[in-house]
C-alpha cells in the first residue's frame, strides 16, 4: 500500500484537532478550601506525584555550547527530575559556583540541567561539573504534593574544555550537518571529530527527524546515541528546518544553549569570524502544510537588522576570513528541490547579501540538500558556497575547516576519510 506522506500528515492533524474536543475534560482543579476533604482519593498517602525516587541522575555528558568564552553554556542531560548547580575552574584555579536560578527558584527539570557561565577568559583550559539531586513531592493525608523530596547530591565526571580565542593565529573546526538521528553516520562523524580535536565543532541543522516529545530531545540535540560530542569543545549550533517542525519545536532552545537563546549569533575563533543565521523552514510562511504557524519571514527581517549593525563591530570587521554558517543553502537550484525561491533562505539572500558581500563574507558554508556540491562565486552568487551532509552513510560529510592569517582551508570528505573536495582561500 502506498500512501502519499503529505496527504497523510494533512488528514491525521484534521483527525487529532477533532478528537481533541472529543477526549476527556482535564481533571478540575483541586479544591484545598475544605482541609478535611481529599481531592485525589485515587492517590495513595505517600506517593510520588511528581518526579520520583532517587537514583542514578545523568543522561550523557554535558554539553559546552556558546561558543564563544563569553557566551558560554553547558547543559547536562538527566534522566530524572532534578534540581542542582554547576561548578568551574580556570586551569589550576579553585572551584566557582554556577546557579542557575530564575526569579528565586532554584531550576528544576526532568530532561536537562542548563547553566550559562560568566565571561570566561579567552584560551584557557575551563575544568567544570554538575552537583545535582533527584527532586520530587509525595502526597501527604489530603495534600497532592504534600512534601518536597530531594535525594543525595550526585557529581558528574569532571571535564574539560579549551575557550576560543581570537587572538590565536590558527583555528580548526568541524561541521556536522543533516545527521536526521542516524545512529551509523553520527559514531562515524564523533570519530572524525575525536580524531581532529577542533577547537569548536558546528553542528549545521538538521540534528532531528522533526521535534516531537521533549523526553527524547537530549538525545536529539544533546548526547546522541550517548556520545559525548561537546564535553572537550565547545559547540555552535545552528537550526534546520525539520529542527522547527513538531510540538516539542518551540523548547528547541532549551536543549541548545545558543547566545541569548537566539539561533542567529557571531562568534571569533583565530582569524575566522563565523555569523550564524537561521533560515528557518523551506517553505514560505502562506504554505498550507504550516496551517497559518509560520512567522519566519518577519524573523528574517529581524536577522537582517541585526546583521546590518553587527559587521560593524571591531572583532568581526578585522578578521582576516569572515564565513556564514546556516543550514539552507543562499544559492541553489537542487533538481530534486528546484528553485527554492519562495523560502527563508531565499528572503534572508534577498535581505542579507548586500550585507554580506560588503562586510567582506568570503564563504557561506550550509546543508540541506543531503548531497555535497564546492559552489565558486560567479555572476549571481557573490559568496561561495560550500553544501555537504547527509544523514544516509553513503552520503554523509565531515567538513574539516583550518584558518590561519593567509588562508582558509575546507576539506570535505566521506566518512572513511576519503577527500572529496579540497578548497582554500
Amino acid at each position: 500500500m502506498t500512501v502519499d506522506r503529505r496527504s497523510f500528515l494533512s488528514k491525521t492533524a484534521v483527525a487529532a484537532s477533532t478528537g481533541a474536543f472529543l477526549a476527556a475534560r482535564p481533571t478540575a482543579a483541586q479544591d484545598y478550601s475544605d482541609y478535611s476533604k481529599d481531592p485525589r482519593p485515587d492517590v495513595a498517602d505517600g506517593a510520588w506525584t511528581v518526579g520520583g525516587p532517587d537514583g542514578p541522575l545523568f543522561a550523557g555528558s554535558a554539553v559546552v555550547s556558546g561558543p564563544a568564552a563569553d557566551e558560554i553554556c553547558v547543559l547536562q542531560p538527566v534522566q530524572r527530575l532534578a534540581t542542582g548547580f554547576l561548578e568551574y575552574a580556570v586551569e589550576d584555579g579553585p572551584w566557582q559556583r554556577v546557579d542557575a536560578d530564575n526569579d528565586g527558584l532554584a531550576p528544576l527539570s526532568e530532561h536537562v540541567l542548563k547553566f550559562r557561565l560568566p565571561v570566561l577568559p579567552p584560551g584557557k583550559l575551563i575544568r567544570h561539573r554538575i552537583v545535582a539531586r533527584t527532586a520530587g513531592w509525595i502526597k501527604v493525608r489530603q495534600f497532592y504534593h504534600g512534601e518536597f523530596k530531594v535525594g543525595q547530591s550526585q557529581i558528574s565526571p569532571e571535564c574539560s574544555f579549551r575557550t576560543l580565542d581570537p587572538s590565536s593565529t590558527k583555528t580548526t573546526f568541524a561541521v556536522w550537518n543533516d545527521t536526521h538521528e542516524n545512529e551509523v553516520t553520527l559514531k562515524a562523524l564523533d570519530r572524525l571529530t575525536n580524531k581532529l580535536k577542533p577547537d569548536f565543532m558546528l553542528w549545521n541543522g538538521d540534528q532531528s527527524n522533526d521535534v516531537h516529545f521533549e523526553n527524547q530531545m537530549a538525545g536529539q540535540f544533546l548526547a546522541p546515541e550517548g556520545l559525548a560530542i561537546a564535553d572537550k569543545w565547545p559547540l555552535a549550533y545552528v537550526r534546520g528546518n525539520h529542527d522547527c517542525r513538531g510540538p516539542a519545536a518551540r523548547s528547541v532552545a532549551d536543549f541548545t544553549g545558543t547566545p541569548g537563546d537566539r539561533f542567529y549569533y557571531a562568534f571569533r575563533s583565530g582569524p575566522l569570524a563565523a555569523i550564524v543565521l537561521d533560515t528557518g523552514e523551506d517553505k514560505p510562511d502562506d504554505s498550507p502544510y504550516l496551517s497559518g504557524m509560520g512567522a519566519f519571514q518577519k524573523m528574517a527581517r529581524e536577522q537582517a537588522e541585526w546583521l546590518s549593525e553587527f559587521v560593524k563591530t571591531p572583532w568581526f570587521a578585522e578578521a582576516p576570513h569572515k564565513v556564514l554558517f546556516c543550514h539552507i543553502p543562499l544559492w541553489f537550484d537542487h533538481p530534486r528541490i528546484p528553485g527554492s525561491t519562495s523560502n527563508v533562505a531565499a528572503n534572508i539572500r534577498s535581505l542579507c547579501a548586500d550585507t554580506l558581500v560588503a562586510a567582506g563574507v568570503k564563504l557561506v558554508i550550509s546543508g540541506h540538500t543531503h548531497d555535497y556540491l564546492w559552489m565558486p562565486k560567479k555572476d549571481g552568487q557573490p559568496i561561495a558556497q560550500l553544501i555537504g551532509g547527509a544523514p544516509r552513510p553513503e552520503y554523509a560529510i565531515f567538513i574539516h575547516g583550518e584558518a590561519t592569517p593567509g588562508h582558509l582551508n575546507l576539506k570535505m570528505v566521506n566518512l572513511d576519510g576519503t577527500v572529496l573536495t579540497d578548497v582554500t582561500l
